[in-house]
């Protein structure tokens, strides 16, 4: 956990704990049912690649050279892991997401106008009034009222995508993504194990029944949305409308209804779940870190005095970014990349079959001990301009890196950039008292019982 005197190590669940002690072999597949935290092997946060024989077989890989080697230099080598395709199959189908090859390029290039640099300037107004409305909230609550800041946080980060993505809004599609959302991620890891045994999906699981009812239940209303917008496509210019328009350079052939489903789909999820889970754990690292409240605060009121913070902003706000990138290196929201190693081969000096697991433990990498100084402490100063520790590319990955980086991280890091300097210039954030928060790897890092905080508005007594 967090020393609250500000020497700040994070959790690790037992079987990462920094301590030397060998590998367990055969692969326990139960550490799966707990937290994907837990299958990275304590060797990997030290050295550059570590063969875990299974079953299944896993290669951990985290030196800098071989990740680049793996999502740079030779993408095409090391296609998207079957197993992570598998998983997510059931909900984003052939989505940019999951896709390889031609399928993949073209989805992706009907979709990267919307996030050019110019483009996404044009957002920072929404950005700004999701968060104004989460702060109207706050306001309107009682006094020293305990808030579960991972859903106001998913509620002003869902306010972003679905109008900006989705012009018009669409509101009512955070009822269906947010019934059932945390059933959803809670029998994931089971959905993870199932694959790796090769059981289908089908198959009764603890937690199937909620899962496969959300991805019906989220599906249906994308599918509704989309064919509602058919008619109208023309005149738009959000992400449906786009891929609407869009058709295959090569074919001529354009998105069917289930394409543009799955596309939207991992887009809502992908998009605002993430930028959530990074705001409620820099809200919980900053409430331990009163240093970096302060300096951040005299940041904001500096640039943007107590006007709207929007896009014009954002370059200005070196702290608050500082801040953010420090939090996505102790708690990256997409911790774990999938890799499958098609053929034999060597990587630094090790033979890694063909058929094994390559897993790039974003997590183990963001606190390799040959990569970061005291890396479990929260140290924004890793990230200034001058900072003489400051990191190779391949050294932080909060949004992966080569082709398939994420196409929205710009877009994501200008939306949290706003709304966390909003959010500090609006109020103080306090721990719930006795809570102990979690992390959690099911798909995305999550808090596992959430993150409840007291919100203090600035000016208050309470």
């Amino acid at each position: 956990m967090l020393d609250p005197a500000n020497n700040m190590r994070p959790f690790y669940p037992p079987d990462v704990a920094p301590a030397a002690k060998p590998l367990r072999f055969p692969f326990n597949l139960t550490k799966l049912l707990g937290n994907n935290l837990a299958i990275i092997p304590e060797q990997a946060y030290r050295e550059p690649i570590v063969i875990a024989p299974g079953p299944p077989r896993m290669a951990f890989i985290t030196g800098s050279e071989l990740v680049k080697d793996l999502l740079l230099t030779r993408p095409t080598e090391f296609p998207k892991g079957g197993l992570q395709v598998e998983v997510l199959k059931p909900i984003f189908g052939n989505a940019m997401i999951s896709a390889e090859g031609r399928d993949w390029r073209w989805q992706r290039g009907a979709a990267a106008p919307l996030f050019r640099h110019d483009e996404l300037l044009q957002y920072g107004p929404v950005m700004s009034a999701a968060a104004e409305a989460a702060v109207a909230q706050w306001r309107s609550a009682a006094p020293g009222t305990i808030h579960p800041i991972h859903r106001d946080m998913m509620r002003a980060a869902f306010h972003v995508i679905s109008h900006t993505m989705l012009v018009g809004g669409a509101e009512e599609m955070f009822d269906a993504i947010a019934k059932g959302h945390a059933d959803y991620y809670s029998g994931a890891n089971w959905w993870v194990m199932y694959t790796l045994l090769g059981l289908p999906h089908w198959l009764p699981r603890p937690g199937g029944q909620a899962m496969r009812a959300h991805e019906a239940r989220l599906r249906d209303a994308v599918a509704a949305l989309v064919k509602a917008r058919r008619g109208t496509a023309a005149a738009g210019d959000d992400l449906l409308a786009r891929m609407l328009r869009a058709s295959d350079a090569e074919t001529g052939q354009s998105m069917s209804d289930e394409l543009l489903v799955d596309n939207i789909v991992s887009f809502l999820m992908a998009g605002y779940d993430t930028t959530a889970f990074a705001l409620t754990w820099t809200l919980y690292l900053i409430s331990q870190s009163p240093e970096w409240e302060a300096r951040m605060l005299d940041e904001i009121e500096r640039v943007a005095g107590s006007g709207p913070i929007t896009s014009a902003h954002v370059q200005q706000l070196a702290i608050v970014q500082q801040v953010l990138n420090e939090s996505l290196r102790l708690f990256p929201t997409a911790p774990i990349i999938v890799r499958d190693i098609v053929e034999d081969m060597e990587l630094d000096g090790v033979t890694v079959p063909a058929g094994t697991i390559g897993i790039i433990p974003i997590y183990a990498i963001h606190r390799h001990r040959s990569y970061w100084d005291d890396p479990d402490r929260f140290d924004p100063d890793r990230f200034a301009a001058n900072g003489k520790s400051k990191p190779s590319r391949f050294q932080f990955l909060p949004f992966g890196a080569g082709p398939r980086i994420c196409i929205g991280a710009a877009f994501a890091m200008i939306e949290a950039t706003i709304m966390l300097a909003t959010f500090v210039r609006a109020a103080r954030f306090e721990l719930s008292p006795d809570f102990d928060p979690r992390p959690s790897a099911r798909m995305f890092l999550l808090p596992e019982n959430g993150m409840p905080m007291r919100v203090t508005l600035r000016g208050s007594t309470m």
